[in-house]
């Protein structure tokens, strides 16, 4: 066995390490990102999260030089392409070379031709990041367009890693979100305007707070806008069925959704994206999900926002006040928190 093929043995390993560690989300992806780079070379990178729920988008990272390509890139990969992110999702293996999916001829895939390929990019390496919960993102692995591309057994690697990786940033989120919130009074809900080729139109006032909130400083939508774009554009039996709402962390640690509807009428072929606060049942799903909750503690948690007394949660789910501890013990344990007060504050929607 040479030293590449001990790496290679090692990587599990290694990511299960990081998924333990104190990192956040952000540091934990790359680092992961030098991990697989040892085991399965390439190039460039990016590393987008996910709704779990919806498998939209709601930040990414990477190291990449095709940004100008990112808006169609993101609604082909959404639909329209010979790989899919949703799709690939759903589907029993986890991992897609794009080689593979156009049986060796990438010029099939209108997401390499008019995106990939122009910067000299050529096979891709596809992973989406999924545990029982759902999906949690996808890691994109790009070779240059003379490199040998990618092979059997490293899409078999990534497939295999695909629940380590999804475990690694679902638990990344867990303690990048046990920071404290903003505090800031919530912002009113703005719209935007999209016409047929998803190029902005029009947008309410507030749309530009709410932009400065999602995506920081500049004029850059965020990449759900387009996918939800070409989601809400997609007939729902190619669309998969999936919902067109991504819930997402905006960067004053607000909890933020942002949806997308197809226009009737004058504006008939647009579409419509608004974004809101999350609702409070958006963000409990969300973070029970995060927090890997089990059945019984969504229950109890949920009833403790609702303000009940050790007494009164006894009675509400059959079981005595000493189990109704014992619960709450594994609850703390699981959120990093002490008390009723705190996992209130970490659940309820800012």
């Amino acid at each position: 066995m040479g030293v590449r093929e001990r790496e290679r043995g090692r990587v599990r390993e290694r990511l299960e390490a990081l998924a333990g560690s104190s990192l956040g989300a952000e540091e934990t992806r790359y680092a992961a990102i030098e991990v697989l780079r040892r085991a399965v070379g390439f190039d460039r990178w990016c590393w987008p999260l996910t709704d779990p729920g919806t498998t939209l988008s709601t930040s990414g990272i990477g190291e990449l030089d095709f940004w100008p390509s990112i808006p169609r890139l993101a609604a082909l990969e959404e639909y329209g392409d010979v790989t899919s992110k949703p799709r690939l999702a759903r589907a029993a293996q986890a991992t897609v070379a794009l080689s593979a999916a156009t049986g060796g001829d990438l010029a099939r895939s209108p997401r390499w031709s008019e995106c990939l390929h122009p910067y000299g990019i050529g096979d891709e390496l596809m992973t989406v990041c999924r545990d029982r919960h759902g999906c949690w993102g996808s890691v994109e692995l790009m070779r240059d367009s003379d490199d040998p591309m990618f092979d059997e057994d490293e899409a078999r690697l990534l497939a295999e890693l695909a629940p380590t990786l999804g475990a690694l940033i679902r638990r990344s989120l867990a303690r990048s979100w046990r920071a404290d919130r903003s505090v800031e009074p919530p912002l009113p809900p703005a719209t935007l305007i999209l016409d047929a080729e998803l190029r902005p139109a029009s947008w309410t006032p507030t749309f530009r707070d709410w932009l400065a909130e999602l995506s920081g400083p500049g004029e850059v939508l965020p990449t759900a806008v387009y996918e939800l774009g070409a989601r809400v554009l997609t007939p729902v039996a190619e669309a998969n069925g999936l919902p067109a709402i991504v819930r997402t962390r905006t960067r004053t640690g607000r909890w933020a959704a942002i949806e997308g509807a197809r226009l009737e009428g004058a504006g008939a072929g647009g579409v419509a994206v608004s974004m809101r606060v999350a609702t409070a049942a958006e963000v409990f799903d969300l973070l029970c999900k995060t927090f890997d909750l089990t059945r019984r503690e969504r229950e109890l948690v949920g009833l403790v926002l609702d303000g009940l007394a050790t007494k009164q949660l006894s009675q509400a789910l059959c079981i005595s006040p000493y189990t109704v501890q014992d619960h709450l013990k594994r609850v703390f344990a699981k959120t990093h928190v002490r008390s009723r007060r705190e996992l209130t504050r970490l659940v309820a929607p800012a």
